[in-house]
């Protein structure tokens, strides 16, 4: 694993993107994620243009109401 490889650093883009689409789920998250980095490889997209797609106000949801994390 070579943190400088273009592919990690993508693959660690559609995570990051799916954790703030789906802060409660980290499975969610992943399944996003996955389907994120193979959509965004073939319509030459960036993630967080798949990200707002799927939630156009993400960014202003998250500035007002940050997601809680709860531990049990």
């Amino acid at each position: 694993m070579n943190p400088l490889d273009p592919s990690w650093l993508h693959q660690k883009k559609c995570l990051s993107c799916g954790l703030k689409l789906f802060p409660y789920s980290a499975q969610d998250a992943e399944d996003w994620a996955v389907w994120c980095y193979y959509e965004s490889q073939k319509r030459r997209v960036s993630p967080a243009t798949l990200m707002k797609e799927r939630a156009p106000r993400i960014e202003e949801v998250h500035s007002i109401r940050p997601p809680r994390i709860e531990y049990y």
